[in-house]
């Protein structure tokens, strides 16, 4: 599988249309994410989760869909690291993450702290993070050759770790080797093409594309 896509529990208010993806892509549901999928005419090819979240009923008619994987309540990883991990074992080359982001701010921070584990480190360029109004993604060291969503207006870079040598090109506001401390969030920037060009030598920088 070159493409997954995890759909996960957070508040449906945050989703995009996700009909407008490619319906050969395999999804996998994470707790209430199952649900949602199968409300929109997706049966996931997996389902795992305490479903904390579910009826009783709700989970039987999930286990006559498909592949069901239940977890307990109280365990040492949420259900979405559960999702991502099963999915890295698949060895895609993308990782789309719906319904992680909005809502309940401790969800919001455990799903982007969670891309900096040790363990989800090493796969990082793969994994992004979709809703209705953001496309985030978390990047190591390197130069980077972004594009513009259509539908996206603004850029961000926040820095996830102390950065060093940032430079932004074929961006509103260009920067050469500059150096931010950890926690700083450089927001409302803009393309001023249809790609640009980002590089820095240390740290971690979370990429943000958005709108309104």
């Amino acid at each position: 599988m070159k493409t997954i896509h995890i759909m996960v529990g957070g508040p449906e208010s945050e989703l995009p249309d996700i009909t407008t993806y490619d319906k050969t892509i395999p999804w996998i549901g994470v707790d209430r994410g199952a649900i949602r999928l199968i409300e929109r005419g997706i049966t996931p090819i997996s389902a795992m989760g305490d479903f904390d979240s579910l009826s009783k009923t709700e989970l039987e008619h999930l286990k006559t869909i498909t592949t069901v994987t239940e977890f307990p309540a109280e365990k040492d990883e949420t259900d979405t690291e559960i999702g991502l991990q099963w999915a890295l074992k698949q060895n895609p080359e993308t990782i789309r993450i719906f319904g992680a982001t909005g809502g309940r701010l401790d969800h919001l921070l455990a799903n982007l702290m969670m891309l900096m584990q040790p363990r989800f480190l090493p796969d990082i360029a793969k994994i992004e993070l979709i809703d209705r109004y953001n496309y985030i993604k978390m990047y190591t060291p390197g130069e980077y050759t972004v594009s513009r969503l259509p539908d996206k207006k603004y850029v961000a870079f926040t820095t996830m770790a102390n950065v060093e040598g940032l430079t932004l090109t074929g961006f509103k506001y260009p920067l050469t080797n500059a150096k931010y401390p950890f926690g700083a969030a450089l927001s409302s920037n803009e393309f001023i093409a249809e790609t640009g060009t980002f590089s820095f030598q240390t740290g971690l920088i979370l990429f943000i594309q958005s709108n309104d």
